[in-house]
């Protein structure tokens, strides 16, 4: 099952999500390229390489999306455990933001001044949050793997205590 449109809409409006100038191609294809368990935390419109472009931080990603008249739909998406680094700055009419991942730095210029922190600020949490999501999950895999590995080396030693029992080394 994926989101409707209306669902979407709904998301972005919780989000405060306010400026969407030149985007409602891009906002009408969010149902088949959102998936089911992502949630839009934030979003703007903006420039990225002279086209303009809607970008979305969602609970998973920072999503880029360009639909053209011409050559349909263009995503291009940062995942949260690849953003390295957030700036932004405000001038007196726009603002712009740069995401660095790894040597790559993707830029967002001409967003809503007011956009420009906000935007910036909610990709930092949502990457810090999934981040921490990632460790929690390494380290649950971890001590599952461990404690399989623990029960393991059990059995192999009683195993090991019943030969000697056997052989008559050791006493029940």
């Amino acid at each position: 099952m994926s989101y409707t449109l209306d669902e979407i809409k709904t998301q972005m409006e919780d989000a405060g999500i306010s400026d969407l100038w030149g985007t409602k191609r891009e906002v009408k294809e969010l149902p088949k390229i959102l998936n089911d368990d992502e949630v839009i935390k934030y979003g703007c419109s903006g420039l990225n390489n002279s086209n303009t472009v809607l970008c979305l931080c969602t609970n998973h990603r920072v999503l880029f999306l360009d639909k053209g008249l011409l050559y349909g739909i263009k995503s291009t998406e940062i995942p949260l455990d690849m953003v390295n680094g957030v700036s932004y700055e405000k001038g007196l009419i726009f603002g712009k933001i740069a995401i660095t991942n790894g040597a790559n730095v993707t830029k967002l210029e001409q967003i809503n001044k007011k956009d420009a922190p906000i935007m910036a600020d909610t990709i930092k949490k949502e990457s810090i949050k999934y981040k921490e999501v990632l460790q929690t999950q390494n380290n649950n895999d971890s001590s599952q793997h461990e404690a399989s590995n623990n029960t393991d080396d059990l059995i192999k030693q009683l195993r090991e205590l019943k030969n000697l029992v056997d052989e008559g080394i050791l006493t029940e």
